[in-house]
């Protein structure tokens, strides 16, 4: 059994496959397993992808390709991978991205001396111009308080992490196959709510590629992004209630429903749309993060939502007009 089961799916990635490639070929452990999920690849990722391989004849027989024969997105690549995956723990790891030579080493090492489920690290977002450290939240002994720190992130990611592959299994937890965006956060909160034990590496060893402007992210389409975001939230609230928590996490998945839902407020033809998703979130406009929602789209909220709909809709035709 492979010590780390990486899952790396591939879909138009020419221009960055061969330096992903050899951060993974180059990891100082050894025994692993690389899986790599061809999500029907419309350039030559493959080609490039074989050619680095030969120049790691040690890591040859540790990696298998995948093939599928139509285009099924990153979610379908991933759960792909993750069936053929046999190490004692597994991570995921996007093409365009890049890690640092000793990563899951030290993550395995740790796993393995601390009996953890998971464990992950901080990571650097390359930019064209230059990189940014990106500190990923403190571990905390007592999980529920971690989990209510880890819904307020920015980042909710799993690509800086390794996970108990038997945590996945025993748990049925796999990506979600009707999201393309907000997937990270749909199973890594569930990752970490089944997990006993959740540690971290205070180093930063992945490397974020945020120049690819061509990826998956960048060319949904805004509205797309922002109903998979919406499926993905109320999806986790019916996961925390079915499993009897939803009172420690409603105010914080509530922040995030109010942050996903704001757009509908400038648009009078969707207030009622804004009405009826989840209007339990509406008790914690006025405590929710600047960070999430600003201070004039709070007001909005509250005026909507205290039969002020008439004046709001004044503001609204008054900003039109003087065009802000």
């Amino acid at each position: 059994m492979p010590k780390v089961s990486v899952i790396i799916p591939i879909y138009n990635v020419a221009n960055y496959i061969e330096r992903c490639a050899c951060s993974l070929f180059e990891q100082t452990l050894d025994d692993m397993e690389f899986i790599f999920v061809d999500d029907a690849s419309p350039d030559d990722s493959i080609q490039i992808l074989q050619e680095t391989l030969s120049l790691f004849p040690q890591r040859k027989s540790q990696v298998h390709i995948i093939h599928h024969s139509t285009n099924l997105g990153l979610t379908a690549a991933r759960n792909s991978g993750l069936e053929m995956a046999t190490g004692s723990f597994v991570a995921y790891c996007d093409s365009d991205d890049y890690v640092a030579s000793d990563m899951y080493k030290l993550l395995y090492e740790k796993a393995i001396q601390e009996k953890a489920d998971v464990i992950y690290c901080d990571f650097f977002m390359i930019y064209s111009s230059h990189n940014e450290y990106y500190s990923t939240l403190n571990e905390h002994k007592d999980k529920t308080v971690f989990l209510k720190q880890y819904l307020l992130q920015g980042w909710n990611v799993l690509w800086n992490m390794i996970i108990s592959r038997k945590l996945l299994l025993t748990n049925h937890l796999h990506s979600p196959k009707d999201i393309t965006f907000c997937e990270d956060f749909y199973l890594s909160v569930r990752v970490l709510f089944y997990a006993n034990r959740i540690l971290k590496v205070n180093k930063a060893l992945y490397y974020y590629n945020r120049v690819n402007v061509s990826s998956i992210v960048h060319s949904l389409y805004e509205k797309k992004k922002e109903n998979d975001e919406r499926k993905t939230y109320l999806d986790t609230i019916d996961f925390f209630d079915k499993n009897g928590v939803l009172t420690d996490f409603k105010k914080e998945m509530s922040w995030r429903i109010l942050k996903n839902k704001q757009n509908l407020l400038l648009n009078p033809i969707q207030h009622q749309e804004f009405m009826n998703i989840y209007p339990e979130s509406h008790r914690h406009i006025m405590s929710c993060p600047v960070s999430f929602c600003n201070r004039k789209m709070k007001c909005f909220m509250w005026m909507l939502t205290h039969h002020l709909r008439w004046p709001l809709l004044g503001i609204l035709y008054l900003r039109k007009i003087l065009g802000r």
